[in-house]
Parts: C-alpha cells; sequence; structure tokens
C-alpha cells in the first residue's frame, strides 16, 4: 500500500500515522476508533456548512479538524483547516466564506480515503 495517496497537490494521506496507531491497537479497537475520528470529522463539517458562524466558532472547529487529521494523518484536509482558521483569524470575510464553501469537498475526499485505507487494510 502506498505511504501516501496524491490529490490536487497535497498528499491525501501519510499512512504512517494510522500503520502506527495500528500497531498498538487491536483490530476492534482500532475500527473503534477510527469510526469516532471520522464521525467526529463529519460533525464538523456539518457545522462548517453554517455560514453565519462567527471567526471564533470556525476558529474551533478547525482546530478540531486540525488535530484529527493530524492524528490521521489527513494532510490535506489538516492544510485546508489551516488555511480557513487563517482566513477566520484575519477575519477576511469573502476569503472566509470561499474556505468555508470549500472545506466539504476537502473533507469528503478525506473520509473517502480514509475510510478505502481501512477496508484495504482490514482485508489483508
Amino acid at each position: 500500500m502506498p505511504a501516501a495517496e496524491i490529490t490536487h497537490n497535497e498528499p491525501a494521506l501519510d499512512s504512517g500515522k494510522l500503520m502506527r496507531m495500528r500497531s498498538y491497537l487491536d483490530t476492534a479497537s482500532f475500527r473503534e476508533v477510527i469510526a469516532e475520528f471520522e464521525t467526529g470529522i463529519r460533525q464538523r463539517l456539518l457545522n462548517l456548512e453554517a455560514l453565519d458562524l462567527t471567526p471564533s466558532q470556525i476558529d474551533a472547529i478547525c482546530h478540531d479538524l486540525i488535530n484529527f487529521s493530524g492524528t490521521l494523518g489527513l494532510c490535506e484536509l489538516a492544510s485546508a483547516a489551516e488555511q480557513l482558521r487563517e482566513h477566520a483569524r484575519r477575519q477576511a470575510r469573502a476569503d472566509l466564506v470561499s474556505a468555508q464553501v470549500a472545506m466539504r469537498p476537502v473533507g469528503d475526499r478525506a473520509v473517502a480515503t480514509l475510510q478505502n485505507y481501512m477496508e484495504a487494510l482490514l482485508d489483508e
């Protein structure tokens, strides 16, 4: 399995982080942990769809997404969340809304990449 899947000039997944986590958890625990992270990512993405969020609310959501994606090795999602957080901190409203809307497809790709990885790993 490749160490990274490339999308939009950025690796979507650094599988080394997942492999490291997998090395110290049994299969059932690993699946459960990954499912919890996936649920958390999906919830934060849904929360971001509310376009009337304050910059501090966006900052908090991005903080969670950066932590989740960093733990899982979801590089593209971490980068997009960092960019969105920066727009929120600068309170650049036009850039903020555009980056906020762009998060959904990035998040969907991240979740799909994670699911594909898990299916391939657990089929071995």
